[in-house]
């Protein structure tokens, strides 16, 4: 069986990307730089729109844990994804993608359509999603391979996952496997919206299984119900043995294993911040799945998202090796 440093769960989803101006928001009632859930019918009248306004469409095969996978894979990383599409040409085009960028696609399959995610990017580079989610919400636990649960570093899941039953019953299976054989699992809490719905089983998650949490500062402010950067980090640090907590323009907080450290923001040129998370994720468990320090993950996590930032999509364009060499002077 091939072994893995990272299995990531997560909703596969097609990227529509466009850029916006803000009054396209307003005019609307979008609340921005959030993650909407619509049905397929709201996706299609934004669209719509998007045409009237003559508004361009970028296309991409993404979803926050799969971008993660895909950037663990760039740096030179072995990954692997698990999420459910539908039997139709999006989720071909969706496992096609996959696989050629270097992720192990182990996608189940139903009758149904393929989520999307219409992604529109403000010119401050905040991104709203609108997302039909479509065949991810029928996620099943036989979607979810036990053996290479048993085969990965870290078992990678995110908080957008929480949605159905079916869905929270093929989480919870994932998790009782990896407590079984000893995975780590590293949770993302995904979206302030993802926190506010599930406040209370998110806790539960961090605090019965989770050896990793990434969450940014209004996620963690929202579900501890404080807004004190400290005292947040202090009482996640208490669940798990390892927090990430991004600050966006100022940097990074790192605790592990008691330590705490601070990565540094990026002088960097805002051009669209989809995917920043994703990629932060990304470098860190990347680093902490390569024997290197806390500080050194978090730095790699850092620059992969500061490159993503200067760039339209989801994903690094580039070679991430040499960026990371140049950049930070590690040689992966």
């Amino acid at each position: 069986m091939e072994k893995f440093d990272v299995y990531g769960v997560c909703n596969p989803l097609i990227d529509l990307l466009s850029h916006i101006p803000d009054l396209f928001l307003k005019k609307r009632g979008i609340e921005k730089n959030i993650m909407h859930l619509i049905s397929l019918e709201k996706q299609q009248e934004l669209l719509l729109a998007l045409a009237a306004d003559n508004l361009s469409l970028e296309f991409a095969a993404g979803g926050s844990g799969a971008n993660s996978m895909i950037g663990i894979a760039q740096l030179g990383g072995r990954a692997a994804f698990s999420g459910k599409i539908g039997k139709d040409e999006h989720g071909k085009i969706y496992r096609e993608k996959l696989e050629e960028l270097g992720v192990s696609a182990r996608l189940g399959e139903g009758e149904g359509t393929t989520g999307s995610s219409l992604v529109l990017v403000s010119k401050d580079g905040g991104r709203t999603m609108n997302t039909y989610l479509g065949m991810c919400q029928e996620l099943q636990a036989t979607d979810i391979d036990p053996a290479v649960i048993q085969t990965s570093k870290y078992l990678y899941l995110t908080g957008y996952l929480w949605d159905t039953e079916s869905q929270k019953k093929a989480v919870r299976c994932a998790l009782d496997e990896a407590k079984k054989c000893n995975t780590k699992v590293a949770i993302s809490l995904s979206d302030p919206f993802c926190v506010t719905r599930h406040k209370v089983d998110f806790k539960n998650l961090l605090q019965n299984y989770a050896s990793m949490v990434f969450c940014n500062q209004e996620e963690a402010f929202t579900l501890l119900d404080t807004n004190v950067t400290q005292e947040a980090v202090e009482i996640l640090s208490n669940w798990t043995e390892t927090v990430v907590l991004t600050l966006g323009a100022n940097g990074a907080l790192i605790s592990h294993l008691g330590q705490t450290f601070y990565i540094d923001p990026l002088a960097v040129r805002v051009e669209d911040t989809t995917g920043a998370g994703d990629a932060f994720a990304a470098g860190f468990l990347y680093g902490m799945t390569h024997d290197l320090s806390a500080l050194d993950s978090g730095r790699i996590g850092a620059t992969l998202a500061g490159a993503v930032i200067e760039q339209t999509g989801s994903r690094y364009q580039g070679q991430a090796h040499t960026l990371i060499r140049e950049k930070l002077g590690i040689s992966l």
